[in-house]
């Protein structure tokens, strides 16, 4: 995000704190092998992928992502001529619970419970599993998501009488 001074601070406000100067950052590229590798500068954003599992009126075998090497977080879509890289990719089983147990559970849970504000964030567009994927959604075959599977955690280890507060947007 670029910052620039107050529109209404004076000529020597300015000189004191000039504009921050924009920083441009890249999620990732190829490497000399030709392989995706992370390029961040900060772990503050970690971007993760839930693959989720074909709805019941979807067929077999119609899936256009793949994950060619299991152990790498790089996907390839049938539409693209290369690889997205992500610094953690969930399969359909146990896909979320995975990207729980690798990028909430180690970095944001302790910091939430040390008084910091964290955010999880589910991006996609309509029916790509955001609400599978946070658990918010009804049905009969329901997996916690990322919030139950939080909060759960969060009041394990809260002291008893601790205060809790939290927000939810859909």
């Amino acid at each position: 995000v670029y910052m620039s001074a107050n529109a209404s601070a004076s000529a020597s406000e300015q000189q004191q704190h000039p504009p921050r100067r924009r920083q441009r950052f890249s999620g990732g590229g190829p490497n000399a092998d030709g392989e995706m590798v992370s390029t961040r500068r900060s772990e503050c954003v970690q971007v993760a992928l839930v693959v989720r599992p074909l709805l019941p009126h979807e067929p077999r075998g119609s899936e256009c992502l793949h994950q060619p090497q299991p152990e790498k977080p790089e996907v390839v879509l049938d539409c693209a001529p290369f690889p997205f890289a992500f610094d953690h990719v969930g399969g359909p089983e146990g896909g979320i619970s995975s990207v729980y147990d690798a990028c909430v559970a180690p970095t944001l849970l302790p910091n939430v419970l040390r008084g910091c504000n964290a955010t999880v964030l589910a991006y996609g567009q309509t029916g790509s599993g955001k609400t599978h994927t946070m658990g918010s959604g009804a049905g009969a075959r329901r997996v916690p998501g990322l919030i139950q599977m939080s909060v759960e955690q969060i009041f394990e280890r809260l002291p008893p009488g601790a205060a809790a507060r939290a927000s939810f947007v859909q």
